[in-house]
């Protein structure tokens, strides 16, 4: 009797295993149609980020010739986030919009994807691609003046009730750039610019194809 039982189980186990595997269906056989939805949400630089060196602050004291006590902390400092800031006031100064670059990049990679262009429509979608920008930065090599920009991009694709039923994240570097040509100079910066994002976005679409 134990026996059957133990077949019943493994027989109820693996019909619900193959059901629940059949019930998985891949982002890219839902969606027929997908559209960019028309808001990119960019951030704004912040004023001061958490320094990536801390400082350990300890005390210590004996209370008997075999027990001591030691008390410490660990602090990580606000510093000035100048290069960030800098690279802001150069997109601004320069009167680039970061928006419509994101938008133009994301929209002619889809047109020209073999694989998505039938998919991707102005409007009209069951399914919408929202990208953020948490930030975007210029970092520079120590005792240099080289220095390259890393736009960051968040992927999320809603259906039409508004659930995210898939995400993702990419950033890449540009190419190497003096730093101060890099901010001074509109075509330069918009190059670098062009070079992190349409770098991130073909690395968001290939991981869209394995989804």
């Amino acid at each position: 009797m134990n026996y059957v039982s133990k077949i019943i189980l493994l027989s109820i186990t693996l019909l619900f295993t193959a059901c629940s595997s059949k019930n998985e269906i891949k982002i890219n056989e839902q969606m027929n149609s997908f559209s960019l939805y028309k808001n990119v949400v960019i951030l704004s630089a912040p004023k001061t980020v958490p320094s990536p060196f801390s400082i350990g602050l300890g005390m210590g004291g004996s209370v008997s010739r075999h027990v001591g006590i030691n008390v410490g902390t660990v602090i990580r400092p606000d510093i000035q986030n100048d290069e960030a800031l800098d690279l802001e006031r150069s997109i601004a100064v320069h009167n680039i919009s970061l928006e419509d670059m994101i938008k133009e990049e994301f929209s002619s990679s889809m047109e020209n994807d073999n694989y998505y262009k039938n998919k991707y429509v102005a409007f009209g979608a069951d399914y919408t691609v929202r990208l953020f920008i948490p930030k975007y930065i210029i970092d520079k090599f120590m005792f240099t003046s080289n220095a390259y920009i890393k736009v960051f991009i968040d992927l999320e694709i809603v259906n039409k009730n508004g659930d995210v039923i898939y995400s993702d994240s990419a950033v890449n570097e540009s190419r190497y750039y003096r730093e101060d040509s890099l901010l001074n100079n509109k075509l330069l910066l918009e190059e670098a610019l062009r070079s992190s994002i349409l770098k991130s976005i073909k690395e968001l679409i290939l991981n869209m194809k394995k989804s």
